[in-house]
């Protein structure tokens, strides 16, 4: 299977291959995170970038894979959280200038859930300001564009 191939498996195959040990978590973040450097100078999809913490993580999931021991419903996943939902330590922008420099201190629900189920924050994604419109467009990251269109 080719890194293009593993960036759009679906995440229960990717579950299922982690635990027949014929993929690891390392290996699908290293696909996603080089098709992100290959596709996001053009997509402009990604505010924030935590790849080297998530590669770590990876490392973790896989050596729980390895070694049986007991993992979360998405263990391994690389997730992209929107830039509107608190991660605590993380700079959250909101998309917005006035927020450039905000550095969340609490995690929201949603996301303290999917980072428990073991799930690789490997970066945000962009959001308008405020969350505001229905296309991504901000002053502070400027347009994301459709990879489809």
């Amino acid at each position: 299977m080719s890194d293009l191939e593993l960036c759009y498996l679906p995440a229960t195959k990717a579950i299922k291959r982690f635990q027949d040990k014929t993929l690891s978590p390392v290996e699908l973040l290293g696909a996603v995170i080089e098709r992100a450097k290959e596709i996001e100078p053009t997509i402009n999809a990604f505010t924030y970038r935590h790849f080297d913490e998530a590669m770590d993580k990876a490392h973790k999931a896989e050596a729980k894979y390895t070694h049986g021991k007991r993992v979360g419903a998405l263990e391994g996943l690389p997730i992209g959280i929107k830039d509107e939902s608190e991660i605590k330590g993380k700079p959250t922008s909101n998309g917005s200038l006035i927020m450039k420099d905000y550095v969340a201190n609490k995690t929201s629900i949603n996301n303290e859930r999917i980072m428990r189920a073991g799930g690789l924050v490997h970066a945000r994604t962009a959001t308008p300001e405020f969350s505001c419109a229905g296309y991504t467009h901000s002053r502070l990251w400027g347009i994301t564009h459709n990879p489809w269109n």
